[in-house]
């Protein structure tokens, strides 16, 4: 049996006339009528009795009638559940998070991505930098996330593209000795108690944050790791330390705690983050989803600019 002799039988069961079926199908009625002998047949079934004048439908065509509709929608949502996922639009996306520089920023990302693609299934796994190659490599992950001058070797079929580019700043409690300075230098902090996010093989936040001091012949204070980043604005918040993190989108509007810029500048003292993913084709979860990255990356000037063009067209 197939979906042609289903379409067949439902265009003649609501029509209950042969001639109008075949016309509506563009088919010839001999042709029409073996196709519903044919299925009758398979079936062993009798499902319409037809004479001269009138089509009746059978006690067993009108339940297969009922079958028949059902079985049709449903092939029909499987092919555009097919094709939606074809170009992204369905599927499951799940993304390496790596709270303590992105936070906010993948929230805003994910808010609108979610908002274009409804039928996406998205879920974030909690990986520190030093292991998104990894899981993207065995399928933990779909969307990973490394730094531009990363060094390591990724397969061919991987993807990259630069995402967000930021100043880096201390966060700190709203009643700390620092936070009247308008810019922060490492001179003022060396010393105070860092708050870094733990990974599962050590940290790169903590990593990161004393070799700023040690780079330039500062002592850095106590490091204390902490276990995700809602931890570490908690313990930030309560006055238990201060922290470094990107000044774009790392903290949003949270009581009692504060970002300053770095006052130096270096290399060091920026982040540059590429997006990874593997993808064969041109149109999947992890491609759209790195497209609205890219969008929401895009310079303030070079957005509102467009936002211009499309309002003078007419």
């Amino acid at each position: 049996m197939e979906l042609r002799h289903l379409r067949y039988f439902v265009a003649v069961a609501e029509t209950l006339s042969f001639r109008i079926a075949a016309e509506n199908l563009n088919l010839s009625g001999p042709a029409l009528s073996k196709q519903i002998k044919d299925l009758e047949n398979e079936m062993e079934v009798r499902l319409l009795d037809r004479d001269t004048t009138q089509v009746r439908l059978t006690n067993a065509g009108t339940v297969f009638l009922a079958e028949a509709r059902t079985l049709l929608t449903h092939a029909g949502q499987a092919v555009t559940m097919a094709r939606e996922a074809a170009t992204g639009h369905r599927g499951h996306l799940t993304i390496g998070n790596i709270g303590s520089i992105l936070a906010n920023y993948l929230a805003e990302s994910l808010a609108n991505f979610c908002a274009r693609f409804p039928e996406v299934d998205v879920d974030l796994i909690d990986l520190d930098l030093f292991e998104q190659i990894d899981a993207l490599k065995t399928h933990r992950i779909q969307v990973g996330f490394v730094l531009a001058n990363d060094r390591q070797k990724m397969p061919a079929d991987f993807q990259r593209a630069p995402v967000l580019q930021s100043g880096l700043g201390f966060v700190m409690a709203g009643s700390h000795r620092l936070v009247r300075q308008r810019r922060i230098s490492l001179a003022d902090a060396a010393g105070e108690k860092l708050l870094a996010i733990k990974g599962r093989r050590g940290s790169f936040h903590a990593g990161f944050m004393t070799a700023m001091f040690n780079t330039r012949s500062l002592k850095p204070g106590k490091v204390t790791l902490v276990n995700g980043f809602e931890s570490l604005v908690a313990m930030i918040a309560a006055g238990q330390g201060i922290s470094v993190l990107a000044l774009r989108g790392s903290i949003g509007r949270t009581d009692n705690v504060v970002i300053r810029p770095i006052r130096e500048t270096g290399p060091d003292l920026s982040i540059e983050l590429c997006a990874i993913w593997r993808d064969p084709g041109k149109s999947s979860p992890a491609a759209n989803y790195v497209e609205e990255l890219r969008r929401l990356t895009q310079p303030e000037k070079t957005r509102a600019g467009k936002s211009a063009k499309m309002l003078a067209s007419p």
